[in-house]
């Protein structure tokens, strides 16, 4: 029971440092991260073998050819011509793969997703008492620098506690939640952020149409309808500084334009090294050379996993994180979206979204959070074995 204990705080500190890491570099030194993932891999490495002994299903024979994939390129790029050096490359792949697998089949799902939620709760808070990220702007991030990956993680975290509620009932747990996360999202400003949670709604609302006409036209769904929307009336939300400042920057376009240019400049990489990319983990060194229009030190990252992965590691690898992609999203769909395993699905969707104008391809939380959907398919073929097994007579 104690050594359980271990293990679950590890897992807790390495969720913790996945969604806070710039808090914990400011608080225990720029360290602390390779410290808690090489203390995670010591107290959790039996575990850890054990899952890599699992990989039985098509979604994980298909991430480990992507990374397979991914090494030898890495390899390639190292050896041959301008990559990230060996010992770089392989700090991204291993954590990748290790986060990947052990979340996949890690025993407890629920303790996972509240670890996840109170990492998540954590950095919200974080980003009330932080000051905007510049002078120029309204803009706050929470545990993390980047405000748009802190707007995935409260994305993510929103779906989850949806999940979440599905097991604990608990009204105050769900809206106390949504309503901190909703608020904190404002106050990051990431236009992307707020595009994509439309596309969530509209995805929730296309799946989820039966239950949630239900609900809003009972009696209950009515009264608690028109309670909010008096309370909303109530309240001048324009005044509000997050509010006001999406407001404004909602119309601003600087943003878009340096992505296009960016996005063209990582097609462009791609067309001329086709096979194997620029070289692994290297866009940036590369991006102006191939810009068409001047690209500012700040924007030279592809904000976008798809062009990144391209341009980087070239078709061979693209096309199997393509694949992958599909399998993950497609094995067992019907089921899952009949059920609350739904909001595990759109959690993991999210960070997709989020992806396209993000550089989050090789980000350890990105794969936690695919691995979530994994998890989920594991646990449905497991399901469906053991009723196989009860519905199979003794032979005799």
């Amino acid at each position: 029971m104690g050594f359980r204990a271990i293990k679950d705080f590890t897992l807790l500190l390495l969720i913790f440092s996945f969604i806070n890491d710039n808090f914990m570099v400011e608080i225990a030194g720029e360290a602390s991260l390779k410290i808690v993932f090489a203390l995670f891999i010591l107290v959790n490495i039996i575990d850890i073998a054990q899952a890599f002994t699992k990989l039985s299903n098509r979604v994980m024979t298909s991430f480990l050819i992507f990374i397979t994939i991914m090494t030898v390129v890495m390899l390639i790029s190292t050896i041959f011509y301008s990559g990230a050096p060996l010992s770089k490359g392989f700090m991204v792949i291993l954590p990748m793969t290790v986060v990947f697998v052990y979340i996949s089949y890690y025993e407890n799902f629920d303790r996972l997703l509240y670890f996840i939620w109170l990492s998540v709760i954590i950095s919200a808070v974080i980003s009330l008492f932080n000051e905007p990220a510049t002078q120029w702007t309204f803009r706050r991030s929470g545990g993390t620098t980047d405000p748009n990956e802190f707007s995935t993680h409260l994305l993510t975290a929103m779906a989850i506690t949806v999940y979440l509620f599905y097991k604990n009932k608990n009204f105050l747990f769900l809206f106390g939640s949504i309503i901190l996360f909703s608020y904190t999202l404002l106050y990051a400003g990431s236009k992307s952020a707020m595009l994509t949670l439309a596309v969530m709604i509209v995805y929730a609302i296309y799946v989820k149409f039966n239950f949630l006409i239900k609900k809003i036209f009972s009696f209950k769904g009515l009264i608690a309808f028109i309670i909010i929307a008096i309370i909303a009336l109530q309240i001048d939300f324009g005044k509000m500084e997050a509010i006001a400042g999406m407001q404004e920057r909602a119309q601003a376009q600087g943003t878009a334009d340096t992505r296009f240019v960016s996005w063209e400049a990582g097609l462009r990489m791609a067309e001329d090294n086709f096979l194997f990319g620029v070289g692994f983990d290297v866009y940036e060194d590369y991006a102006r050379g191939y810009a068409l229009d001047f690209i500012a030190d700040g924007s030279l990252a592809p904000h976008n996993i798809f062009v990144k992965l391209i341009a980087e590691t070239g078709i061979f690898a693209f096309a199997s994180f393509i694949l992958f992609l599909y399998l993950l999203f497609s094995t067992k769909y019907r089921e899952i979206i009949s059920g609350e395993y739904y909001w595990i699905h759109l959690a993991a969707f999210s960070n997709i979204l989020m992806g396209l104008t993000l550089s989050s391809t090789y980000e350890k939380y990105f794969w936690m959070s695919l691995a979530l959907l994994s998890h989920v398919i594991i646990i449905l073929y497991q399901q469906k074995n053991e009723v196989e097994s009860e519905n199979t007579p003794y032979s005799t």
